[in-house]
């Protein structure tokens, strides 16, 4: 199942939870901040984890426990 991370727009609690998919929207219109009782969230997109070896085109191997690319900054 997918993590989602939003942020409370009112005090900027961090909030994390897991659901599929088809949950996600459910599960958000039920969250409350746990420090001020807001509803109003803004998503987080945090950073990519990637796992493997080399891909044709990717012009080398991963480390053997993958690779982590916090925000996009590495460019991959």
């Amino acid at each position: 199942m997918p993590l989602y991370e939003y942020r409370c727009k009112e005090c900027g609690e961090l909030i994390e939870f897991r659901a599929s998919m088809d949950k996600k929207e459910e599960m958000l219109e039920s969250l409350k901040c746990e420090q001020c009782g807001s509803s109003n969230f803004a998503q987080v997109f945090g950073g990519v984890a990637l796992t493997g070896t080399k891909s044709e085109g990717s012009g080398g191997d991963l480390p053997p426990g993958g690779f982590s690319c916090p925000g996009g900054a590495c460019g991959l």
